[in-house]
C-alpha cells in the first residue's frame, strides 16, 4: 500500500508541474516529512496491527492541497512540524529529555522566522507536555525557553555584524511581529481551502468518535499520543476560526495531525458501513486533488 501511495505521491507531483517549476526543494521537503512520518508511527506502534496507513494517509492529504506545492515557507513549516511532533512523543514519561526538548522549540523558533504566528502553537506544545507527554518540569521548560530564544540570538547576531555602524538593525526583525494583520477576513479563503478544511474536519469527528469509543484496546502511550493529537487539531482550528489568514500554515498543521487519526479508524474498522465510508473518503480525496490540479 505504502509503496503504490509514494508513486501517486510522485506522480502528482509531477502533474503540478515540478520539473516544470523547479520545486526540488519543496519536493524534497515533502518526501522528507513522509519519512519522518514513517518513523513516528514506527516508534510509537500507532496501529495496534502492522499498517502503513498513517503515513498513506498523509501523502494522500497532503497531496490535495496543491496549491501549497510552490511555497518554500510552507515545505519548510511542513517538515519542521513533523519533525516537532517526533520528537515532543519521544519525550513521553521522561524528564531528562532536556536536549529533544530543546531542538523542539528550537526548530518552531526557527519557523517563526519565517511565519512570525506560528510562536502561537507553543502554548500547547507546553499543554501537551504538562498533559500527555508528561515531560514538563522545570529543566525541560527552562530547555525550551532557550531553543525559543537562540534562533534570534544567532539571527539578531548575524544581522548586527552584517550592520556593524548601525547597531539598531540587529533588532529589525522585531517589526515583523508589530506588521502582523489580527483582524478576522474569511474573504481570503478560497472554494478548494474551504473543501479541504470541510473533508479534515469529517475525518477528524469520526476518527476520533471512532478512537474513544475503541482506545481502551490500545497501549497507554499510545493513547496519549492520539489524545495529544487531537487536542492539537481542536487548539489549530481555534486558531483557524479566529486568525484566517494563517490559513495555509494551519491546514499543515491539520493535515499532520489528522492523518494518524483517520489512519487508526480506517486499519482497524472493517464494517460494510466503514467500507463505505472508506471507498466515498478516497472518492472525495482524489475529486479534490484532481480539481486543484485543474485550477493550479
Amino acid at each position: 500500500m505504502l509503496p503504490i501511495t509514494i508513486l501517486y505521491g510522485v506522480g502528482i507531483w509531477l502533474l503540478a508541474g515540478l520539473v516544470n517549476n523547479g520545486w526540488w526543494f519543496q519536493f524534497l521537503c515533502f518526501f522528507a516529512s513522509v519519512y519522518a512520518m514513517i518513523h513516528l508511527n514506527n516508534i510509537n506502534l500507532m496501529i495496534r496491527i502492522y499498517s502503513r496507513s498513517v503515513s498513506a494517509a498523509y501523502i494522500l492529504l497532503s497531496c490535495i492541497a496543491v496549491w501549497l506545492f510552490p511555497s518554500i515557507n510552507g515545505a519548510v513549516i511542513q517538515l519542521g512540524s513533523v519533525l516537532i511532533l517526533l520528537l515532543l512523543f519521544s519525550c513521553y514519561q521522561d524528564h531528562e529529555t532536556r536536549g529533544r526538548t530543546f531542538y523542539v522549540f528550537l526548530i518552531a523558533s526557527t519557523i517563526s522566522l519565517l511565519e512570525p504566528r506560528y510562536l502561537l502553537f507553543v502554548p500547547i506544545f507546553w499543554l501537551l507536555m504538562a498533559t500527555t507527554v508528561y515531560s514538563l518540569c522545570f529543566r525541560t521548560f527552562l530547555a525550551s525557553l532557550i531553543g525559543l530564544i537562540t534562533p534570534y540570538w544567532l539571527y539578531a547576531g548575524w544581522l548586527l555584524f552584517n550592520n556593524i555602524k548601525n547597531p539598531g538593525m540587529a533588532l529589525s526583525f522585531t517589526s515583523r511581529f508589530t506588521d502582523i494583520q489580527w483582524a478576522i477576513d474569511y474573504g481570503a479563503l478560497t472554494r478548494q481551502q474551504i473543501a479541504y478544511l470541510a473533508l479534515l474536519i469529517v475525518m477528524f469527528l469520526v476518527g476520533t468518535i471512532h478512537f474513544w469509543l475503541n482506545s481502551y484496546m490500545d497501549k497507554i502511550r499510545v493513547r496519549q499520543i492520539y489524545t495529544s493529537l487531537i487536542m492539537l487539531t481542536l487548539y489549530t482550528l481555534v486558531l483557524l476560526a479566529v486568525q484566517p489568514q494563517m490559513f495555509d500554515v494551519l491546514i499543515i498543521m491539520l493535515t499532520i495531525a489528522i492523518s494518524p487519526i483517520i489512519a487508526h479508524f480506517v486499519s482497524l474498522t472493517h464494517t460494510r458501513l466503514s467500507n463505505l465510508f472508506f471507498m466515498v473518503l478516497m472518492a472525495v480525496i482524489l475529486l479534490l486533488t484532481g480539481m486543484n490540479l485543474w485550477i493550479s
